[in-house]
């Protein structure tokens, strides 16, 4: 009697450790937070020292941006609770939903101090890497979107690159929505964007990972079935979406649930799903930024090709750098909506790759390594006294980055066969140095 009831007990541990195991973070994907593995860089050629950065980074791990009250499922919640059509789960979620609008409340649009640490922190490697560019008396630019976030972005990554400087450091900051938030400029993208024919590639992969059901599997563990009945399909959706927006934002206000007075389990929203369905949605998401972002499944698809005049800027400005040295770096501050065109555009070979196969989409391309929170492309200038050519070193969040296209001198190759290369590729796309880019935004398709 006494083995029987141990091993009972047995099971329910082992039952109870399985539920609330940790299924890591491999779900998030653009949600990621910013770790760098070892920066292991190949030396530079002998006598050659880095002179001028050319960047551009996405803001940092941010809050909500919009206020939870706002959402549909804020609402549906509290009336479903009324009615006394919540299960337990589903009060769980709304006492969690509670918890996450203290956590949010004045905080919406905004970076986090998880953010703030990612740019600090960025901004001092890159002056402890390069220091000889920020020599003396340096000037630097930087370029930010009409969103708070990116003003935010641009102030910690030069909190942690100022602890380094001079005095005597100048420091010219603009507005340039054009250049960084090109999509916003392209009918022919919003209109890709709201019912391009990516849809029916994502629908693929939601099939295969069988969305439906596990959408419906939940909803079933929030709601009696008296509720259930009433749920439209769209409705639902809303929901699904929303909780997921939830349960990924969470991971980036560790601080914030502390100053608040709670843990981090009284915002434990993926407690609803299981390990496998974390996955599964998660490649979903994955497969709809791949689309909509990256490089998707046909060579030099709208969706990247509206970085054209990102590219352009990178080259003019560079030129501009070789011609008068006015200014040492060139520092942005934007969005993943911006970085992962951009490195598909450029040829970054991990960020490239159209996929033939939708189902294997991920087999080149991960939303958390090309764009996590705080991504970033640098490309790295450098110079030896006495010779007349320049080497650029292309990083992609810190790592250096194969270029497709370039056979020789990775990382460190020569300026001029990356820009033959990116002129002939803007040439391809009819766009040339010096073109107005809102006229070519309008106007592609």
């Amino acid at each position: 009697m006494k083995k029987a009831v141990l091993f009972s007990l047995f099971l329910s541990v082992i039952g109870i450790a399985a539920h609330a195991q940790d299924c890591g973070t491999g779900f998030l994907g653009t949600k990621t937070l910013y770790k760098i593995g070892k920066m292991r860089y190949t030396p530079a050629p002998a006598g050659y020292q880095p002179v001028f950065i050319n960047h551009v980074g996405r803001h940092g791990a941010r809050h909500l941006t919009k206020d939870v009250s706002t959402t549909f499922t804020y609402g549906f919640l509290l009336k479903a609770d009324s009615a006394g059509q919540l299960t337990e789960k589903g009060r769980q979620l709304k006492k969690m939903v509670l918890n996450l609008q203290k956590v949010e409340k004045g905080n919406t649009k905004s970076i986090s101090a998880e953010g703030r640490t990612e740019l600090k922190f960025i901004g001092e490697r890159m002056f402890n890497g390069n220091a000889n560019v920020f020599a003396k008396q340096p000037k630097i630019t930087v370029d930010i979107t009409k969103e708070i976030r990116t003003k935010q972005s641009a102030d910690a990554f030069l909190v942690g690159l100022k602890d380094n400087l001079r005095d005597s450091v100048s420091i010219a900051e603009a507005t340039d929505d054009v250049n960084l938030r090109f999509y916003d400029e392209s009918p022919a993208y919003s209109s890709y964007e709201k019912d391009g024919d990516w849809q029916k590639y994502k629908a693929i992969i939601a099939k295969a990972e069988h969305v439906d059901e596990i959408n419906a599997a939940i909803t079933k563990r929030l709601f009696t079935d008296e509720l259930l009945k009433t749920l439209n399909p769209k409705s639902e959706e809303k929901i699904i979406n929303d909780i997921w927006g939830f349960a990924t934002i969470v991971y980036s206000l560790h601080d914030e649930i502390i100053q608040v007075g709670l843990k981090a389990e009284d915002l434990n929203f993926t407690s609803l799903y299981t390990c496998d369905e974390l996955k599964a949605l998660g490649r979903a998401d994955a497969a709809e930024d791949f689309l909509v972002k990256g490089p998707g499944v046909k060579p030099n698809g709208l969706q990247v090709i509206i970085a054209a005049p990102l590219l352009a800027n990178f080259i003019t400005t560079t030129d501009e750098f070789i011609k008068t040295g006015n200014y040492n770096a060139r520092l942005r501050f934007a969005h993943a909506e911006t970085i992962s065109p951009f490195a598909a555009l450029l040829g970054i070979v991990t960020a490239d790759k159209v996929a033939a196969d939708i189902n294997k989409f991920d087999t080149n391309w991960q939303a958390a390594k090309v764009i996590p929170l705080s991504s970033n492309i640098q490309w790295i200038f450098y110079k030896k006294k006495g010779t007349a050519g320049y080497r650029v070193k292309i990083l992609l969040n810190e790592q250096e980055a194969h270029i497709t296209g370039l056979k020789t001198g990775f990382p460190y190759y020569k300026w001029s066969d990356v820009r033959k290369l990116y002129v002939a590729k803007l040439a391809k796309l009819h766009y040339k140095l010096g073109d107005d880019a809102v006229a070519f935004l309008k106007a592609v398709k």
